[in-house]
């Protein structure tokens, strides 16, 4: 068995690059549960579109200003890791409690009385950050192993 010809090919490469795919699906499928249920409050609400785009620019403002930073962290984590490292360290404890915390906080706000079309708000903010910011795991994957010293995510 011939070596591979490009480094974005190797296992190690792909051992990376299936850790950044990782973070970002994980992102991404956080933002599609918070959303269906966002949408399903929403269908009743009076002024829904206005909500909902009250969410999205909320949402793009949070992922500017701090989701951006914390998966370009988090990327940059993966790849200072190197290729060889085990997965299951590509996603830091902190991250996990956070991730945690954040779970409860929904689920804490969801028994309280505030009305849905307030948290419907508010999901389709964190909704919008967390899809909006997956882009920077995608575009460090999209830039393989050979991009090891470029930062794809100012692109």
């Amino acid at each position: 068995m011939s070596a591979p010809s490009d480094t974005t090919d190797s296992p190690t490469a792909r051992n990376e690059r299936m850790q950044l795919a990782f973070a970002g699906v994980l992102w991404a499928t956080g933002a599609a549960v918070l959303g269906t249920r966002a949408f399903s409050w929403l269908l009743e609400a009076p002024y829904a579109i206005v909500l909902a785009l009250l969410g999205v620019g909320l949402g793009l403002l949070k992922a500017r200003f701090l989701l951006d930073g914390v998966a370009r962290k988090a990327a940059r984590r993966i790849r200072k890791r190197g290729p060889m490292a085990p997965g299951r360290g590509s996603v830091s404890v902190r991250s996990w409690a956070v991730v945690l915390s954040m779970i409860a906080l929904g689920h804490a706000l969801r028994l309280t009385s505030v009305p849905r079309p307030v948290l419907a708000v508010l999901y389709v903010a964190v909704a919008t950050a967390l899809l909006t910011a997956s882009r920077i795991y995608w575009r460090f994957h999209a830039a393989g192993w050979d991009a090891h010293e470029q930062d794809p995510s100012q692109r």
